[in-house]
């Protein structure tokens, strides 16, 4: 296997899809070695993009808002006279 078929299991969906896309490019376009990769890399990435959708989805449940909570009333000021002692 050539070094760029061994990445594409690694690959995430936006870069496996830009390499069909160039890959497809080469094979109609490129010189003789470029098609030759190209060819031989489409059906791998093709199996890996068809091993991906037969995997079960993984699409996070949605977050649940928190409980509300108490409201607390705030404290109106702290006490500066302290009580007299009785002598």
């Amino acid at each position: 296997m050539t070094p760029l078929a061994d990445m594409i299991p690694a690959m995430n969906d936006a870069d496996l899809k830009s390499l069909r896309v160039n890959a497809e490019r080469l094979s109609a376009t490129g010189s003789l070695n470029q098609v030759n990769a190209a060819t031989e890399i489409l059906p791998l990435i093709d199996a890996e993009t068809a091993r991906r959708a037969a995997l079960p989805s993984a699409i996070a449940p949605k977050k649940t808002r928190a409980p509300a909570r108490k409201k607390v009333v705030a404290a109106s000021g702290h006490q500066t006279a302290l009580p007299s002692r009785a002598a």
